[in-house]
């Protein structure tokens, strides 16, 4: 379905915007309102329409109104039919893969004026606050490096562990911090008690993140670097895992790789740092037998993990819209709102100087754990946001599930993988 959408939304760029994407007429959705498409559910629902209604009351003017359009698929084909009626919301979240979509069409704003305001944006100690991936990945090179999206709700990659598991293997040192001992505790896992080591949830952002830790990349100058030794050496792992039977793929779009960690019966799995809350609730009363660490890494020396998480795409109605929809972007990642909405939602707060906040410390000091993802930030790094990226994402899935069920090795996986994303590529642009 992304597919799709991307060859939908890339003819409309070819009617609608023109060459270099010049915004074109959109009207908003709602007149009265900025609507702003999100997905958050629940708790985190909750609290996101407490924080609309105080901007609103602190604010006076068009207010800004949040409704639920989905999942982010969901979102991205609803974002592509409205440009295709002429009429959008004021702004909505949106992956890089998805932003970069827009783009062409003229429909999604550049941020850089709000951005450099005077006043209204932010100074240069205020843009040096934020920890520099998360801005890096809104601006787009393909767009002459302007940002079309801003920061909204962050993560990164993390390992999750079983105490339990790793104490009945006998296995006596901490966490695995390099790849090595990795493979090395899953082994040991497997041989003293019959479990497997590593609960495998397949996702393209969990291997670009498997890249990066071995100092690797996924793309460099334009070209796309799956065949390289770092690359071929994630794969030819994960071959290893799943040849050995260290490791087993979970189902699809679940989160059994958590339950199996939760029921004691493997020692890691791999997800982004938005499910520690999920799991701290699974694992209530249970603090001692499980743990936080990040990924493991290469021998490079250089520390690395993949940065998670949506931004905001605010859309080219008419100024009133888009200066209301830019004042509560800056509002929502001040300090004082986004140290709440990470207590209330387990995302990360994404400014440096907000480590500094007594409420986030108290946090931090109630379990040894709580601080991993937040120092994390410091070495996070982006994935491209480039034209065809989400086709490409779909190939690294595939390629990983070949690897993990036997048809191919890992070096042959890997150069698939780099051709079939350079086909894309080359067909994007």
């Amino acid at each position: 379905m992304w597919r799709i959408g991307y060859a939908f939304v890339l003819l409309m760029s070819l009617l609608g915007a023109g060459c270099g994407g010049a915004p074109s007429a959109y009207k908003p959705l709602d007149a009265e309102h900025v609507l702003f498409w999100d997905r958050q559910t629940s708790e985190s629902a909750t609290l996101l329409r407490e924080l609309v209604a105080e901007f609103n009351g602190a604010h006076p003017g068009l207010p800004v109104k949040v409704e639920r359009a989905g999942g982010y698929a969901e979102i991205y084909r609803k974002v592509s039919a409205s440009i295709q009626m002429r009429k959008l919301p004021a702004m909505a979240v949106s992956y890089e893969s998805m932003t970069s979509e827009y783009v062409p069409t003229g429909a999604v704003l550049a941020l850089d004026d709000f951005v450099a305001a005077e006043p209204g944006g932010f100074s240069k100690e205020e843009l040096e606050d934020f920890f520099p991936a998360v801005l890096e990945t809104n601006r787009y090179g393909e767009y002459g490096g302007r940002m079309y999206s801003f920061p909204f709700a962050k993560s990164v990659l993390l390992m999750y562990f079983n105490k339990r598991v790793l104490e009945e293997a006998g296995v006596e040192a901490g966490p695995p911090d390099t790849w090595d001992a990795f493979v090395a505790q899953c082994r040991q896992v497997r041989e003293r008690t019959g479990k497997h080591g590593y609960a495998v949830s397949v996702d393209c952002s969990t291997m670009n993140g498997m890249i990066f830790s071995m100092g690797g990349e996924v793309m460099r100058e334009g070209k796309m670097c799956y065949d390289a030794p770092e690359s071929v050496a994630v794969f030819e792992m994960l071959a290893l895992l799943a040849r050995e039977k260290l490791a087993y793929q979970v189902s699809p779009g679940t989160f059994e790789d958590n339950v199996a960690l939760v029921n004691d019966a493997v020692a890691f799995t791999f997800r982004s740092s938005s499910s520690l809350s999920a799991l701290k609730y699974q694992m209530k009363g249970r603090e001692e037998d499980w743990g936080v660490a990040p990924i493991p890494q290469g021998k490079t020396g250089a520390r690395a993990t993949v940065l998670f998480g949506p931004n905001v795409s605010v859309f080219t109605t008419n100024q009133t819209q888009q200066e209301r929809a830019w004042s509560f972007v800056k509002f929502f990642v001040s300090k004082e709102v986004m140290v709440r909405w990470a207590l209330g939602t387990g995302y990360l707060p994404f400014r440096k100087s907000v480590a500094k906040d007594a409420r986030l410390q108290a946090e931090w000091a109630k379990w040894p754990y709580n601080r991993v993802s937040y120092d994390c930030l410091s070495f996070a790094r982006p994935e491209p946001n480039v034209v065809g990226w989400q086709e490409i994402r779909d190939l690294v899935c595939e390629a990983e599930v070949a690897v993990l069920t036997g048809t191919k090795t890992g070096k042959e996986a890997a150069l698939a993988l780099q051709a079939q994303a350079t086909q894309v590529l080359a067909r994007s642009h």
